[in-house]
């Protein structure tokens, strides 16, 4: 069963949600257990090994509609079958595929894929958005595309989920392609290799699986810190990936992190993911994020005016696949409300509970970390903010660092009102209001805290 690429995007980012909300044996007794066989018709079909595991899946729809919207844009119910009571045949069908004569599974190729190659046609370098986070990772692409194998080989990107590695993968593939449309182009996941892998060894097929791999110009292999710990896996890597080298097929590699910080890779691994180039995407910033949504909006039914796609862009500063599934849910919530265009009224019901602070939750804020940040930004001293002057070019930066406070921290209004010398807990409420409202309408403002939230990063 092979899924295609965005259902398979949906498929990781269920488990993502789930290793978050769900406690360690539950997950993997009932969410690695677990297959996407297909997505039809806005249902996913979804294998458990028994009944007993149905209850809980059923109680899961949280996690099957937030992943609908993060990467379709749109609601994705789910069906649940156990495989103790449902037939060869049935999964067969229900994940988009025929059983042969001689009972292997063929499966339809999916029609938004070239064929055989696992390239996804509509990402390429022209529809990606360049930034201050990207441009070099960008310009690494493009030239291992022009110049495969003999430039940067092998092409290690790494950075967070959702930031466009998989993106720029696909455009490598698609730009090899078309100078090339007899190029040996595959793209794969991790997850998908790893099950390749153990396929070919359970039925003695290894032959066609060295055959399929070891004879490539291009090698796409996406997320490879899920090797971690698979000795086995790691083993056929490390040979594919020298029978490539040594032919000067090009090799790309994205990771989450650097290739020196995976665990339980070898270091004879690491050091060849060394001997091209090695780059990074961050975060997009304010401009580029506006630039993305600019672009989803010109494609979009919905008229969406710079205000509203201002207030996205400064609710989620975190990765693009995030920011396009608010984009995504501000225009279904449009639309369900039976008007042709957005605002920032409906934009906030649609992103209410969504908090731009997913790219800083890992460092600890304290209330004199903002105030010194905005302090620096406004070039007034952090004294200053706490003290009781209240001229203007103080009173405000005063403000937007209560505001700050307010949203990336715990502290509540009258902890807040002491550690700005003693001000009282109305003070900072309407400081914060005053904030939040001015950051509809005035984009200026809007950046400025985006820059200040970055700053604290």
């Amino acid at each position: 069963m092979t899924l295609d690429n965005l259902e398979q995007q949906f498929w990781n980012r269920i488990k993502e949600l789930a290793k978050e909300n769900i406690k360690p044996a539950a997950y993997d007794y009932f969410i690695e257990s677990a297959n996407l066989l297909s997505i039809q018709d806005n249902d996913a079909k979804v294998l458990v090994p028994t009944t007993f595991h149905e209850p809980f899946w059923r109680s899961q729809e949280d996690l099957v509609t937030t992943a609908g919207f993060e990467v379709y844009g749109d609601k994705i119910s789910y069906s649940i079958f156990a495989a103790e009571k449902t037939s060869d045949e049935q999964i067969a069908e229900l994940s988009g595929s025929s059983i042969s004569e001689d009972g292997q599974e063929q499966l339809k190729p999916a029609v938004t894929q070239k064929e055989d190659t696992g390239i996804k046609s509509d990402y390429t370098f022209e529809n990606f958005v360049q930034g201050e986070g990207n441009k070099w990772t960008l310009a690494a692409a493009i030239a291992a595309s022009d110049s495969p194998g003999k430039l940067y080989n092998p092409l290690f990107i790494y950075g967070g989920a959702g930031l466009g590695k998989t993106h720029l993968m696909h455009a490598i593939g698609n730009e090899i392609l078309e100078d090339n449309p007899r190029a040996k182009v595959k793209y794969v996941s991790s997850e998908t290799f790893v099950n390749d892998y153990v396929n070919a060894t359970r039925k003695n097929k290894m032959d066609e699986f060295t055959k399929t791999y070891r004879s490539l110009d291009l090698l796409l292999l996406d997320d490879i810190q899920f090797f971690s710990g698979k000795e086995g896996t790691l083993n056929e890597f490390f040979s594919t990936f020298n029978a490539l080298y040594d032919k000067e097929s090009q090799i790309v590699l994205t990771s989450d992190r650097l290739p020196q910080e995976l665990n339980n890779l070898e270091e004879r691994l690491v050091s060849r993911f060394s001997w091209g180039l090695t780059t990074d995407i961050t975060p997009p910033d304010y401009e580029t994020r506006m630039a993305i949504l600019l672009n989803l909006a010109e494609k979009s039914e919905i008229h969406f005016d710079d205000q509203t796609l201002g207030y996205i862009a400064g609710q989620i500063d975190s990765n693009i696949r995030e920011l396009e599934g608010a984009f995504n849910r501000v225009e279904f919530v449009t639309k369900t409300s039976g008007v042709s265009s957005a605002n920032i009224e409906i934009a906030e019901k649609a992103l209410e509970g969504l908090k731009a602070k997913s790219a800083i939750a890992t460092k600890v804020i304290t209330t004199k970390d903002i105030q010194s940040a905005v302090a620096k930004h406004y070039r007034i001293t952090r004294d200053e903010i706490v003290g009781k002057k209240r001229l203007k070019q103080i009173a405000f930066p005063r403000q937007v660092a209560m505001y700050l406070t307010r949203e990336l921290t715990d502290s509540s209004l009258p902890k807040i009102g002491a550690d700005f010398g003693g001000k009282d807990h109305t003070t900072v409420m309407y400081a914060y209001d005053k904030i939040k409202d001015m950051m509809k309408i005035d984009a200026d403002l809007q950046k400025d805290i985006d820059t200040i939230k970055s700053n604290l990063k």
